[in-house]
C-alpha cells in the first residue's frame, strides 16, 4: 500500500532549463503525476494491485487523476475526494538532456491528518509493505508510522521533499530509507558523490534510526547497507530523455520486487532497471514500464553481462 501525493503535472519541454529572468519556448503537456501516484502506477505496471491513499479534490483534474490510477491498476478504494478543495498540481520544466525543474501546488494533499491516516489504516493488510514519501504533512506521517509495531506492516519511506519534524520515534520504524543524493545530502550534511562516499552517508543515515539505508545515485547506481552488510549496482546505461519521476519508478520497482518476495539484491537490480526504462521516456505515470518491458530490458542486460 502506498500512501503520498497527487498532482496534475503541467509539463513544459524546453531546449534547456531557463536561467532567472529569463524566457523560452516550450511545449506543453498534462500529465497525472504525484510522488506517491507515480509510486503506485511503477508497482501496478509490474503486475501488482496496490492500494493507494491520497487527497483529491472534486474538480476536473481530481477526476482525470483519479481515472488514470484506476486505470493503471491501483485500487482506489483508500482514496479520498474532498468537497470544495482543489487537486495537487505542479509545473514541471523539462530540458532536451533530461533535467528538470520542479515547482508544487499540493492542493488537497495538504490537508491530510492523522486521523484520516488512522481511518486509511483499515486498508492495510497485516505483513504488507507500506510505502511513504514525505510530501504528506509531517503529523500525518508521524501518525502512519506509529502504527507499524501494531499493525505489522513493513515500511519504506522516500524523504521527498525532505522537510523537518518527523519525531525519533518514526524514523526507528522505518525498515528503508531510500533518499537520493541531494535528499541524503539534507538529512546528513555529508555529499554523496560515488559509491566510497555514499557508504558514510549510509552509516549516518542508519543512525538516524531506520534498519537500512538505499541510497540512489542517479546514472551510477545505487547504494544498501544495514547494520551487517551492503552493497553497490551499478545503474543501466540508456539514452536520458526525461529524469522526471525516475526516482518514483525506482521506490515503487523496490516495493513491488519486495512484495513479489525478490531477494533484496535482486530487488534492488530491478529497482534500478525499472528507474532506466523509465528515463528513455517523456512524463511521469506515462513513463512507467511494464512488466514484459522490464523483464526483456533484463534479459538482454544479463545477455550483455555474461558477454
Amino acid at each position: 500500500m502506498f500512501f503520498g501525493t497527487t498532482n496534475l503535472d503541467l509539463c513544459f519541454n524546453v531546449e534547456r532549463l531557463p536561467t532567472p529572468g529569463e524566457s523560452l519556448m516550450g511545449t506543453l503537456a498534462r500529465n497525472p503525476g504525484g510522488k506517491g501516484a507515480n509510486q503506485a502506477v511503477a508497482a501496478a505496471r509490474l503486475g501488482l494491485r496496490p492500494t493507494f491513499y491520497t487527497r483529491l479534490g472534486d474538480d476536473d483534474a481530481g477526476r482525470l487523476l483519479l481515472q488514470s490510477l484506476r486505470d493503471a491498476g491501483v485500487c482506489a478504494d483508500a482514496i479520498e475526494i474532498c468537497a470544495g478543495e482543489v487537486s495537487g498540481s505542479a509545473l514541471v520544466m523539462v530540458g532536451d538532456d533530461g533535467s528538470n525543474m520542479i515547482v508544487i501546488d499540493p492542493g488537497a494533499n495538504l490537508n491530510v491528518t492523522p486521523d484520516m491516516i488512522e481511518s486509511a489504516a483499515r486498508f492495510i493488510d497485516r505483513e504488507a509493505i507500506v510505502v511513504a514519501e514525505m510530501g504528506m504533512p509531517i503529523p500525518a506521517l508521524n501518525r502512519l508510522f506509529e502504527m507499524k509495531s501494531d499493525r505489522g506492516f513493513k515500511l519504506i519511506f522516500n524523504p521527498a521533499p525532505v522537510r523537518p519534524g518527523l519525531s525519533a520515534a518514526a524514523w526507528r520504524s522505518v525498515d528503508f530509507v531510500t533518499p537520493n543524493q541531494a535528499e541524503a545530502f539534507e538529512l546528513t550534511g555529508v555529499e554523496v558523490e560515488d559509491f566510497e562516499s555514499a557508504a558514510g552517508v549510509a552509516a549516518k543515515l542508519l543512525d538516524l534510526g531506520p534498519r537500512a539505508a538505499l541510497i540512489t545515485l542517479g546514472a551510477q547506481g545505487a547504494y544498501y547497507a544495514d547494520a551487517t552488510s551492503s552493497f553497490a549496482l551499478r545503474a543501466f546505461p540508456v539514452k536520458v530523455v526525461d529524469t522526471t519521476a525516475a526516482g518514483d519508478a525506482f521506490n515503487g520497482a523496490f516495493a513491488a520486487s519486495l512484495a513479489q518476495g525478490l531477494p533484496l539484491r535482486e530487488a534492488v537490480r530491478k529497482a534500478l532497471a525499472v528507474a532506466a526504462l523509465c528515463v528513455t521516456r517523456r512524463g511521469a505515470q506515462s513513463a512507467m514500464p511494464t512488466v514484459q518491458a522490464v523483464d526483456e530490458f533484463l534479459k538482454s542486460q544479463t545477455i550483455l553481462e555474461l558477454e
